[in-house]
């Protein structure tokens, strides 16, 4: 964690930002409100380099409103309401989904999907039931939480932007794709 601290920071002084220490909570008391009423950035589970992520139009506090049922793998709440409808409540990226299987939850190695496209413009319930046993602690999960309600939204996201590829967290799009492109590459040789 170290190592991916130290990048942090080196983007940080790279766009010529000042370093902002963060400050270590837990998901729980994110998500109990205890901390994260602010913008900022998030990096989840920096013990395995989870995911890094950014609050920039929006707090803390409520990005992880989309985290949490992804950590739980609560498909009911990522769809919400188990009608038709234009699209989920929430995504459940690939990518979170490999990151949840490999370091969350443990005996799945695919998590199905909550919704179903039926027509152009509608979705359907998929699978909303989908029992898992955790190998970790959720609540506990440890949070680095960075405070920039001094920046701008675009100043936010212009550092996160360059921390995704210089650290690469597991479950970030940017590292999946990375990972696809990988494993097209080595089909090839096969």
């Amino acid at each position: 964690m170290n190592a991916q601290l130290h990048q942090i920071k080196s983007v940080f002084e790279s766009l010529g930002y000042e370093w902002v220490e963060p400050y270590v909570t837990t998901e729980g008391a994110i998500n109990r409100q205890e901390v994260g009423n602010h913008r900022g950035l998030y990096y989840i589970y920096p013990e395995v380099n989870f995911y890094f992520g950014k609050a920039a139009t929006n707090t803390v506090i409520n990005r992880h409103q989309t985290h949490r049922p992804k950590l739980d793998v609560d498909l009911a709440t990522l769809y919400s309401t188990p009608i038709e409808k234009a699209e989920p409540k929430w995504q459940f990226p690939e990518g979170w989904k490999e990151g949840v299987c490999k370091f969350i939850i443990e005996g799945v190695d695919n998590i199905p999907s909550h919704w179903i496209r039926i027509g152009k413009r509608k979705v359907a319930p998929g699978v909303l039931n989908f029992t898992v046993k955790h190998k970790v602690d959720v609540d506990k999960l440890t949070v680095l939480v960075w405070n920039l309600d001094h920046l701008s939204a675009k100043q936010i996201s212009e550092i996160e932007e360059a921390v995704i590829p210089s650290i690469w967290p597991y479950c970030n799009n940017e590292t999946y794709r990375k990972r696809l492109k990988e494993r097209k590459k080595c089909q090839q040789y096969f």
